[in-house]
């Protein structure tokens, strides 16, 4: 009786796994790397550390013309359609609002408006990450010439169009 409670004794103190705990493990570990893979957690760690400054050029058109207050340099805007910053504006122009009809004979004619309408052109300078296929802005979100964004700064609420993208040298080195 002294050999069985001795020998009891020292499989209570020792720690055994069998096939059940190490499957266990096996699912925890499985349901953290979804969890991040879902929520694409290792794509905003990845591509948020290569993250470089672009050049943003934009079309906004046929506001109207009151609207131009709105546009200070400097001013932050967010993208509504991505839930990310889009950029910080550098530059922009006002133009009378532009319309193209075509007459009588198929010609088509420019036009601008007269009734207090404009179009902006600007530059925003954002951040994104530059690949092989375009640019993603945040770097999650692709944009290139040509996409549409709904955009919004403190003080007013638009959309644009992406006219051109540039890379340029990193501003906060």
């Amino acid at each position: 009786m002294g050999q069985e409670n001795s020998s009891a004794k020292k499989a209570k103190g020792k720690v055994r796994f069998n096939i059940i705990d190490f499957l266990i493990v096996i699912v925890i570990i499985g349901a953290i790397v979804g969890i991040a893979l879902r929520y694409g957690l290792v794509e905003k760690v990845t591509n948020q550390s290569a993250l470089s400054s672009a050049r943003i050029s934009f079309l906004i058109q046929d506001i109207n013309e009151d609207s131009s207050n709105y546009f200070g340099i400097g001013d932050e805007f967010t993208a509504l359609d991505f839930s990310c910053d889009l950029g910080e504006l550098e530059s922009r122009q006002f133009i009378p609002a532009e319309a193209f009809i075509t007459n009588q004979y198929g010609e088509i004619i420019k036009t601008h408006s007269n009734d207090n309408r404009i179009d902006v052109r600007g530059t925003m300078i954002g951040e994104g990450t530059f690949t092989e296929d375009g640019f993603l802005l945040d770097g999650l979100h692709y944009i290139a010439p040509g996409t549409t964004i709904h955009m919004q700064s403190a003080n007013i609420d638009v959309f644009m169009t992406v006219t051109a993208i540039e890379q340029i040298e990193d501003i906060n080195k």
